[in-house]
C-alpha cells in the first residue's frame, strides 16, 4: 500500500542524489512511498517499476542494483536482502528522511542484516574447475554470485559439485538459464543449488558415476599432456612422466626421518 512521505529540500542539495541520474532519484523517492514504517518493501522490481515508474522506459532491477552500491561517501542508499527465501530492501538513513506517524502500522518485515563487504562474494572472472576447486580448499571462495545477472547464489561447494556431477558446460548453461529467469520473473528460491538439480535432472541429465568423473582429462603438470583425471590423481603426473621411486632413494628419505635438517 502506498503512503504519503516527505520530500525535503535537502533532498534536492544532496551531492549523492546527484549523481544518480534522473530517473534513478525519482525512483528512489517513489521507494519511500512504498516502504512501510520501517522504511521496508519487498523486493519485486517490475511490481515496483509499475506503481512508480509505470509511464517510462527504465530497468528496475538495473535502478535498484546501483542504489544498493556503495555510494562516494559511505554506505549505500539501499540495502537489498533475503531471509527464508524471500526477499527485501531497507532503504537506509530511514530516520533521517522520514517521520512516519506514530499510528502507522508497524513493519512486517524481517530486519536487514548487518551490511557486509560485498567485494569479498564478487568472483567475475572465468576460472577452470580445477583452480576453482584449489582456491575452494584454500578458503579464497566461499558465497558466489552466478549468471548473466549474478543473481544466482551457491556457495562455492555446491558449485564445484554441480560441476563434478553434470560437468561445467551443463552446469553453466543451466544457471545462465535460471540467471535470465529470475531476472526477467523477479522470483526467487530458497535453494537454488536444488533449483539448478532439479532443472538439470529435467532435461534428462543425470549424475555421473565416479568411473565417468575419473575419466576427466587434464593438463599433466609437467609436460601439459592431457591425461585422465585417475591418472593425476595416482600419479601427480601423467603415466609417461611418472617416475617411480627407486629403492635407495626411498631407504634414504627413510632414514632422514626425525634427523634435523
Amino acid at each position: 500500500m502506498a503512503r504519503i512521505r516527505y520530500l525535503k529540500p535537502e533532498f534536492f542539495e544532496d551531492e549523492d542524489i546527484a549523481s544518480l541520474a534522473y530517473q534513478e532519484r525519482l525512483f528512489y523517492a517513489g521507494l519511500w512511498c512504498h516502504a512501510d514504517k520501517a522504511g521496508r518493501l519487498e523486493d519485486r522490481p517490475k511490481r515496483l517499476k509499475a506503481v512508480i515508474s509505470p509511464y517510462d522506459n527504465v530497468d528496475p532491477e538495473k535502478i535498484l542494483s546501483h542504489l544498493s552500491q556503495n555510494k562516494t561517501s559511505g554506505r549505500p542508499f539501499i540495502q537489498r536482502y533475503e531471509v527464508e527465501g524471500e526477499r527485501y530492501i531497507q532503504i537506509l538513513q530511514w530516520e533521517k528522511h522520514q517521520s512516519p506517524h506514530h499510528t502507522e502500522k508497524e513493519s512486517e518485515f524481517p530486519p536487514a542484516p548487518p551490511l557486509k563487504d560485498k567485494e569479498k562474494d564478487k568472483e567475475k572472472e572465468s576460472i577452470s574447475p580445477s583452480s576453482f576447486k584449489q582456491r575452494i580448499n584454500n578458503g579464497e571462495i566461499t558465497v558466489i554470485m552466478l549468471g548473466e545477472f549474478k543473481n544466482v547464489k551457491l556457495s562455492a561447494q555446491e558449485y564445484s559439485t554441480l560441476i563434478e556431477r553434470y560437468t561445467k558446460t551443463i552446469t553453466d548453461s543451466k544457471i545462465e538459464e535460471l540467471s535470465g529467469y529470475l531476472q526477467q520473473s523477479g522470483k526467487r528460491y530458497r535453494s537454488y543449488y536444488a533449483t539448478l538439480q532439479n532443472w538439470i535432472k529435467r532435461d534428462g541429465h543425470k549424475p555421473r558415476t565416479k568411473a565417468e568423473i575419473n575419466k576427466d582429462f587434464s593438463p599433466c603438470p609437467i609436460c601439459k599432456k592431457e591425461t585422465t583425471k585417475a591418472d593425476i590423481d595416482r600419479f601427480g603426473s601423467c603415466p609417461s612422466c611418472f617416475k617411480p621411486m627407486s629403492e635407495d632413494k626411498l631407504k634414504e628419505l627413510l632414514g632422514n626421518i626425525g634427523k634435523k635438517i
